[in-house]
């Protein structure tokens, strides 16, 4: 796997390509915050044959650049997508989108009918409906609110306090611990931890950036909902209204699954099924 980093005015996304050009539609994998394409990793070897997929780094995290005064909002992650799918020549595709990755993966949707296939959210976050039905869970929305003191204190800090907050994240949390020292690294310098709080800033600006893409209709594509019932960002109530609300949101079809003994981070916890539900989404 070669990866490259592509110009989208003025920033560099970095992104990758697995797998080989098949009759398929290409595959985009779409991480969620404070986390990198490496999410995806376990994932990618389990996905259908014939596909090319291609594996992105948000803006602020992995590789790509600091977002300076670019906006971190799922709008504004969403906008990026959907050009660096122009650059690389992509027409159509099926997206798959993990916690607030699934949220710019709808809104990309939602605005691009024409350029997504099908559409598979994994433990969706920040989507809803109306800003009020987007909450922030009470360790992240903690941190937002101490954001003046994280940005006076030195990168270490606030890595730590992202690692307490995101740790509950994973069902093992002995396996989570490992796997958020290597996301949370590149949050450690001056310029990481400024992405962090640009991140943390822009998921509380983020609410309303979904409400047009739940809208009745709004979605042409078929999707499905993969939800887990420890999801601590996602608990069981909210998962279920968001499959009501999608239900009228896309009316060609949407199928709901449920993950068994995972937390949130479903593409480390649970690929086998991840690859077998989007081969399920693309034969829909």
């Amino acid at each position: 796997m070669r990866g490259e980093f592509v110009d989208l005015g003025g920033v560099r996304l970095y992104c990758y390509a697995f797998g080989e050009r098949g009759v398929g539609e290409p595959i985009v994998l779409i991480h969620g915050a404070f986390t990198s394409s490496h999410v995806w990793q376990d994932v990618l070897p389990r996905l259908p044959k014939g596909h090319r997929v291609l594996v992105l780094d948000l803006l602020g995290h992995g590789r790509s650049d600091p977002p300076g005064t670019h906006p971190m909002t799922v709008a504004g992650h969403a906008a990026r997508v959907a050009a660096l799918l122009d650059v690389l020549g992509v027409r159509r595709a099926s997206l798959v989108g993990h916690g607030m990755g699934a949220a710019i993966a709808a809104v990309v949707a939602q605005e691009h009918p024409d350029r997504v296939a099908h559409l598979l959210l994994v433990n969706p976050t920040l989507i809803g409906g109306a800003p009020g039905d987007v909450a922030l869970s009470r360790r992240v929305a903690r941190l937002v609110r101490l954001l003046p003191l994280w940005r006076r204190l030195s990168p270490g800090w606030l890595a730590s306090a992202l690692h307490s907050a995101l740790l509950p994240c994973y069902a093992h949390r002995d396996v989570g611990a490992r796997s958020l020292d290597l996301y949370l690294k590149s949050f450690r310098s001056r310029d990481g931890r400024d992405s962090a709080c640009a991140q943390l800033s822009a998921l509380a600006a983020s609410r309303g950036d979904t409400a047009a893409a739940l809208a009745p209709g709004a979605i042409a594509c078929p999707v499905l909902l993969a939800t887990a019932a420890d999801d601590p960002f996602v608990p069981t109530a909210r998962a279920r209204r968001l499959g009501e609300i999608l239900r009228l949101a896309a009316p060609s079809g949407i199928a709901l699954r449920e993950l068994p003994g995972v937390a949130h981070v479903a593409p480390e916890e649970a690929p086998d099924r991840l690859g077998a539900l989007v081969a399920e989404l693309l034969t829909r």
